[in-house]
């Protein structure tokens, strides 16, 4: 895909020099010199133009250059352009260019140019640079994320990409912190067809890309089960590293890279037979016996407050909630739910459970899903093999449209206990008056193997639910960990949080409270 660059006053300077004075000794030198200039800024030509994130009032356009530089990008609306649009990693040499305007209006066109380095493209292969936002529809998309670790890039200069396979909706997409942290929302898929939106389910084939410069990245395709668990976490069976790879870009839409749409037959591919092997007559085989492990170490691993005086809840939104606990052994965990407090005939698993298997735990995330906004419900924790007295109330909140922008935070737990569990908790605080006044409710998830974790906090709402948390970049966030070890909570700004990875310590701090259902009853 060639990018037209928009001429120069200095190239055309050059030209009529060379038209007026006409000497061959002068003609040679001025061509050599309009070469070095053609190569020396043909690096910072933006190249693999995408278009992503697309819906009523925002797009994000991205693309990479060979070598780093700046970028922006300059909207057109019928011929009147607007203010420039840096990186919304901000104004710094990279070679991975991602930009994101907002504000647009609905169901209309606009046109734009790149600004890379010095010099201005507003064309791709002699076709201007556009994209049409999408019409104002009446369903609202339930956020979907997906979020998983990239290695083998040492900075915040990768985008990843996720799309469908059958390339009919726009890609959505991502960058991520220097800690290699990303999370994306497949809400946000739009049908090139129509602009609707796409319901992306478990047997939904798709694919991820992940790029860090010309030729580098990775590529994963799969059903979403077989890329995520249950949570839209990436397996840890899907390695996602930056490496050298050519063929990042043929998996996405044409439309979505400013491309005529082709047809490509599709060739079968022909799985290799398995060869069996043949067992020889001497292999030596041993009897064993199945050991029964004991865990002698758990009495004195746990130092946190456990059972019932540890319950919380986290993630309350119109159609879900998180009950969070810590028991003293490492043991199975669940809670029996319903409206009545009478009747809790459904069960909610942990997190990390499986459909078929269960595991054990010392730290409890069980998530409740699909049910229904306003409605009181009421629960009880099921711990290893007791059941806690206490039933527990909580009401969902209403549903609200419009949701906000994704956005969220990521970081590490430096310190991981012995028991490697943990769950981060956290809540914004207004500072400043502007916008939402007060705290927002909590909203927590748990870290992976490596101490990693990324919360979305676009979402968040006030106390009482009514309204999303308008939050400003003054407004704090408050980390605390749920773990087997008592640990203080950290302090950032939003602006520091989203800038950095918030490092939190287990077992650090003065204080090891559990804040116990704030605003939640105990029957």
């Amino acid at each position: 895909m060639k990018i037209a660059r928009l001429p120069t006053k200095r190239k055309n300077n050059i030209v009529l020099w060379i038209l007026i004075f006409g000497f061959p000794l002068l003609v040679y030198a001025s061509y050599q010199a309009v070469q070095l200039i053609t190569r020396a800024s043909g690096d910072t030509q933006p190249k693999n133009l995408v278009i992503s994130n697309l819906s009523t009032s925002s797009a994000t356009i991205s693309w990479v250059t060979e070598t780093s530089v700046k970028g922006s990008v300059v909207p057109i609306l019928a011929g009147n352009e607007k203010s420039p649009v840096v990186d919304k990693r901000g104004n710094d040499n990279r070679k991975t260019h991602y930009v994101e305007l907002i504000s647009l209006e609905p169901n209309t066109k606009y046109d734009f140019k790149i600004v890379s380095g010095s010099d201005e493209y507003a064309s791709s292969d002699n076709v201007t640079m556009s994209f049409k936002t999408a019409p104002i529809t009446a369903g609202t998309p339930t956020p979907n994320p997906i979020h998983g670790t990239i290695s083998g890039s040492g900075g915040d200069d990768v985008i990843v990409y996720a799309m469908l396979k059958d390339k009919s909706s726009y890609p959505v997409s991502a960058v991520i912190p220097s800690g290699g942290n990303w999370i994306t929302d497949l809400s946000g898929f739009r049908k090139i067809s129509d602009y609707s939106l796409v319901l992306t389910e478990n047997t939904t084939n798709l694919i991820l890309v992940a790029v860090g410069g010309m030729d580098e990245g990775s590529l994963l395709q799969g059903t979403y089960t077989s890329l995520f668990d249950s949570n839209g976490k990436l397996k840890s069976t899907n390695a996602f590293t930056i490496a050298n790879n050519s063929n990042l870009y043929g998996s996405f839409p044409a439309k979505s890279m400013l491309m005529a749409e082709t047809v490509t037959p599709v060739v079968p591919v022909e799985e290799p037979e398995e060869e069996e092997e043949t067992p020889t007559n001497d292999s030596k085989f041993k009897i064993v016996m199945d050991l029964e492990w004991v865990d002698m170490v758990s009495g004195s691993s746990v130092t946190a407050t456990t059972g019932v005086s540890s319950v919380q809840v986290t993630n309350l939104t119109d159609t879900g909630f998180t009950v969070l606990w810590v028991s003293a052994q490492k043991e199975a965990g669940s809670i029996n739910y319903g409206t009545s407090s009478s009747s809790l005939s459904s069960e909610a698993l942990d997190e990390r459970d499986g459909a078929t298997n269960r595991g054990t735990y010392y730290i409890h995330s069980v998530s409740v899903t699909m049910v229904q906004p306003e409605t009181k419900y009421y629960f009880k924790v099921k711990s290893g093999g007791a059941q806690y007295s206490n039933t527990f109330d909580v009401t969902t909140y209403a549903t609200l449209s419009s949701p906000p922008p994704f956005e969220s935070v990521t970081g590490a737990v430096k310190n991981i206990p012995s028991t490697g569990e943990l769950v981060v908790v956290g809540y914004i605080t207004d500072k400043d008056g502007s916008g939402t006044t007060g705290t927002s409710n909590k909203i927590s998830v748990l870290a992976d193997d490596n101490g990693k974790w990324i919360l979305s906090i676009a979402d968040t709402r006030n106390t009482s639910g009514s309204s999303y948390f308008e939050y400003t970049s003054t407004d704090t966030v408050t980390f605390s960990l749920v773990s087997t070890v008592n640990s203080g909570s950290v302090v950032k700004t939003i602006t520091s949080a989203k800038d950095a990875d918030v490092e939190i310590t287990a077992g650090s701090g003065s204080t090891g409270e559990v804040d116990i259902l704030d605003d939640y009853g105990v029957v």
